[in-house]
């Protein structure tokens, strides 16, 4: 396999940040005190759930770092694509309650401006798999004989 580009190497260091802080800024939001979430959760399911969920998102992340930036996997990109775009579309509804107050009492600052952080990273992270030296990492472009 051939040397790992530096758009792959950035794209690591986002996605790094992008795991850390988001994971950070969910701690906080929902283990914080009077988290309206994990009360809800802990009532409806169980105390087990939140934890849960977490661990599979970061499941989630690792295996998609490990697939997009040591095996190259095509696949793995366009899966990330499709929950970068999901992201984003929760950020705009994040923003939209942020700019008029809705859901308020059931957001802790700190867990925004993480999501927010978090959500600008993602975005830096994926663009730089479609920087040229990306392409060339996934095997796109090339002619097929």
């Amino acid at each position: 396999m051939m040397e790992r580009p530096a758009s792959i190497i950035r794209f690591e260091q986002f996605y790094a940040g992008h795991i850390g802080i988001g994971l950070a800024g969910s701690l906080v939001a929902l283990f914080g005190p009077g988290s309206a979430a994990r009360a809800q959760a802990t009532e409806a399911v169980g105390p087990w759930l939140i934890p849960a969920v977490l661990g599979l998102a970061v499941v989630t992340q690792i295996a998609l770092w490990y697939l997009i930036a040591h095996r190259a996997s095509a696949v793995a990109k366009w899966v990330l694509v499709a929950f970068t775009a999901a992201n984003v579309i929760v950020l705009a509804f994040l923003m939209f309650g942020i700019a008029t107050g809705i859901g308020a009492e059931a957001r802790s600052a700190a867990g925004s401006a993480a999501s927010v952080i978090a959500s600008a990273l993602l975005l830096a992270a994926v663009a730089h798999l479609f920087r040229p030296d990306a392409k060339a990492w996934f095997g796109e472009g090339q002619e097929v004989t």
